[in-house]
């Protein structure tokens, strides 16, 4: 019998910085095939919950895979493959030598179709330090989606991309979710988030305020079944904001 697909869970993960709890008691899962989508103002903390998972930043609470609490690098690196908002490759790497080291750990056909769909076979003479801003964060998206890892969190991965890339990298992390891969990825744009998504988590503050599919999400938001993500977003800001106000007036 074939192990089960893991879950990757969060417990009551909450980091602080100088003083200041930047993430506070946020609780999610991410199984095989899931994409979930963080969406919140700046500063929300979307950042800090990826570095919390990988480990990058001190934080209380659980990180489980199977059930297991996941310990140090090393573990982590078993089940997580991470692409950083700001990473950028070594510029002094030629393309092809990137794509082949990250195609070694991956399966063949899969790199092959990766390496296509992402226009970099032509790329691959070329040194990093003379591509293009696009162009390098599609070689760091190859290096994740090539990795094979059952988790890959994804930090604004379609920020750069015009509308007609925007639409082939949306296909494309749909593809690799429908490899029984889980996907968590931040997102600044609501419309990218809503393409993408099987379901979205919406930070505020540091703390998780809504999580759902787009019809759960409407409902708790009380808006119309035909609202946009963005009309979601604001009505969960509002009403937030509205119960934080009033909190210190309860006792």
């Amino acid at each position: 019998m074939s192990e089960a697909a893991p879950t990757l869970e969060l417990r009551s993960v909450s980091v602080a910085r100088a003083g200041r709890r930047v993430l506070e008691d946020v609780s999610l899962t991410l199984g095989a095939g899931d994409i979930l989508a963080v969406v919140g103002p700046n500063g929300a903390g979307k950042t800090t919950l990826l570095e919390a998972i990988l480990g990058a930043v001190p934080a209380i609470g659980g990180c489980l895979v199977h059930g297991k609490p996941l310990r140090g690098i090393g573990d982590r690196a078993r089940w997580l493959a991470y692409l950083a908002g700001e990473a950028e490759p070594p510029a002094e790497v030629r393309v092809g030598a990137l794509l082949d080291d990250a195609s070694a750990r991956g399966d063949a056909d899969w790199t092959r179709s990766l390496e296509t769909r992402l226009g970099l076979h032509g790329l691959r003479a070329a040194t990093v330090g003379t591509l293009s801003r696009g162009e390098r964060r599609r070689v760091l998206l190859f290096e994740a989606l090539a990795s094979g890892k059952p988790f890959l969190l994804l930090d604004e991965p379609t920020g750069v991309f015009d509308p007609l890339q925007l639409l082939e990298i949306i296909d494309l992390l749909r593809e690799t979710a429908s490899r029984k891969t889980g996907l968590l990825v931040t997102v600044h744009q609501m419309s990218d988030a809503e393409a993408l998504a099987s379901r979205i988590l919406v930070l505020n503050a540091g703390r998780a305020i809504a999580t759902g599919t787009m019809a759960e999400l409407r409902a708790h938001a009380g808006v119309s079944p035909a609202a946009s993500l963005t009309d979601v977003f604001l009505a969960l800001l509002r009403a937030d904001r509205s119960n934080q106000e009033r909190a210190p007036l309860e006792t």
